[in-house]
């Protein structure tokens, strides 16, 4: 462990995520939770070997935390804050053995500017973890690609399969893997040795309880990333979509940093750094960021897709403007703009409230009013008699769930067919088959199975949710009423 730590370099990156790791954990109970985080969190109270749209990791991981914490706020998010610190200490174990420890300390200062990354820290998402395991199958592959013996390529197939148990685009570091084999001649030998394939073999076995779970209920997931991908539908032609996604990523790198990467990568002599370490960070990133770009033109993609690529990208980065500033006034000039301008979104990104912005345009909007809106929920279930909730948005009723005091299960609308996991659940017919429910919804319209299960539904009020004073989100509450009983009906007037 001495030797770790046994330059000025590494010393000083040891201190900045030994700081981060504590300002995330205080920071971390400062925002409720968002809705995937609410989501993900009610897996963790019904833990499966799969669930519809993902892997059971993520699950299985908030599971550990509220173990240890409660079911909190910090009980979600504790792993995510050491998961993330533990992935900044891979990037510098990546970066020193590719170029040096001077390297590995601006990348993980990069990492820790970089908005993606540092929001990301605190919020329990998928990309956490699987950004976690692709970090670290990285630098166990650089390992491997020298050794004939098989425990190397054992471990990054390891590596790579708990990856896809969080994120199933995780296996894209295969074809990044293959992607460098390919072009390195002395790793190439390994695409016709057994090394390669038994790294895929072993990640494919992490795929069984996937496989499984598929097969005992009639394949869901295959379903839903069809959807999701709208591979569903008409293929499709959208260049202003693929534009969006790139502006979307220059928002969450920060632009002067995602200039800088597609600069490195497009460019490979623009500085002079070892070719074969450089084509290794490029294998790692332009698979990924392609595949999703490609994605983008039939979908609109979101911001985070591509988070895993940025850890080659970024090194790639610090390991160019490491040589660029020790010979340009410019380069300089360049990098202090680009991590000052990324250091100031990253701070008004963590606090946003002093900004004033309009409901739905302030990003940190998601993580508020729910606290708030579960207090007026509950009011009006005392009020109307109302036994249980449902949501016409996964994530209202997963935060409703979180929030509700006794934190009881909330429902969807049933539908057809299952686009998130609460449906795939028992329902409030099974569960709740006489009694009367609130429906929430964030528009002032009920859908046709409610009034088929019901024999009234009526607008019962409008719910405001503030934070600080502030108007966050407006909701529609609905009474739905059960259909009297005979007795009932005969005692009536």
């Amino acid at each position: 462990m001495a030797a770790l730590f046994n330059s000025h370099c590494a010393r000083l990156t040891a201190v900045i995520l030994l700081v981060l790791t504590v300002f995330r954990l205080w920071y971390s109970t400062h925002l409720e939770l968002v809705g995937d985080e609410a989501y993900y969190w009610l897996w963790s109270r019904r833990l499966d070997l799969c669930y519809l749209d993902k892997g059971p990791a993520i699950a299985w991981v908030i599971a550990a935390g509220t173990a240890l914490f409660g079911q909190t706020v910090f009980g979600v998010r504790f792993f995510a804050v050491i998961l993330a610190s533990t992935t900044g200490l891979g990037i510098f174990l990546l970066a020193r053995r590719l170029f040096s420890d001077r390297v590995g300390f601006w990348a993980v200062v990069l990492a820790a500017l970089t908005p993606l990354f540092a929001v990301g820290a605190t919020l329990m998402t998928i990309d956490t973890i699987y950004v976690f395991f692709w970090t670290f199958a990285a630098l166990a592959f650089w390992r491997a690609k020298d050794e004939t013996r098989l425990g190397y390529w054992v471990l990054t197939g390891a590596l790579v399969g708990m990856g896809i148990l969080a994120k199933y685009t995780a296996a894209m570091e295969l074809v990044c893997f293959a992607a460098f084999c390919a072009w390195h001649s002395p790793s190439r030998k390994h695409l016709r040795r057994p090394t390669f394939a038994v790294m895929v073999v072993m990640a494919g076995l992490f795929l069984l309880p996937l496989v499984i779970w598929n097969w005992s209920h009639g394949w869901p997931t295959s379903r839903f990333l069809l959807h999701r991908g709208a591979w569903d539908e008409q293929t499709r032609f959208r260049p202003f979509a693929a534009l969006t996604f790139l502006g979307g990523q220059a928002g969450v790198i920060s632009p002067l940093l995602f200039l800088g990467l597609l600069a490195a990568v497009c460019r490979p002599k623009l500085a002079r750094t070892p070719r074969v370490e450089t084509g290794y960070l490029v294998a790692l990133f332009v698979p990924l960021f392609l595949f999703y770009v490609v994605v983008s033109f039939q979908q609109t993609g979101q911001a985070n897709w591509a988070a895993a690529a940025y850890i080659g990208g970024l090194i790639l980065v610090a390991a160019k403007w490491d040589q660029l500033i020790r010979v340009s006034r410019r380069a300089r000039w360049f990098a202090a703009a680009a991590l000052g301008l990324a250091f100031i979104e990253t701070v008004i990104l963590h606090e946003t409230s002093w900004l004033h912005l309009p409901p739905r345009i302030d990003i940190l909007d998601r993580a508020r009013g729910s606290r708030d809106l579960a207090a007026k929920v509950a009011a009006l279930q005392a009020k109307t008699g109302a036994q249980f909730v449902i949501a016409n948005k996964y994530m209202t009723a997963s935060l409703l769930s979180f929030y509700l005091p006794g934190q009881p299960r909330s429902y969807m609308p049933v539908s057809s067919p299952p686009f998130n996991q609460l449906v795939l659940w028992p329902t409030y017919r099974q569960e709740h088959p006489s009694e009367n429910a609130l429906f929430i919804s964030d528009s002032n319209q009920v859908p046709s199975s409610l009034r088929e299960d019901f024999y009234d539904v009526q607008p019962a009020d409008d719910i405001h949710t503030m934070e600080g004073g502030r108007k966050v989100n407006r909701f529609y509450v609905f009474f739905c009423r059960r259909a009297p009983r005979p007795a009932d009906a005969v005692s009536s007037p």
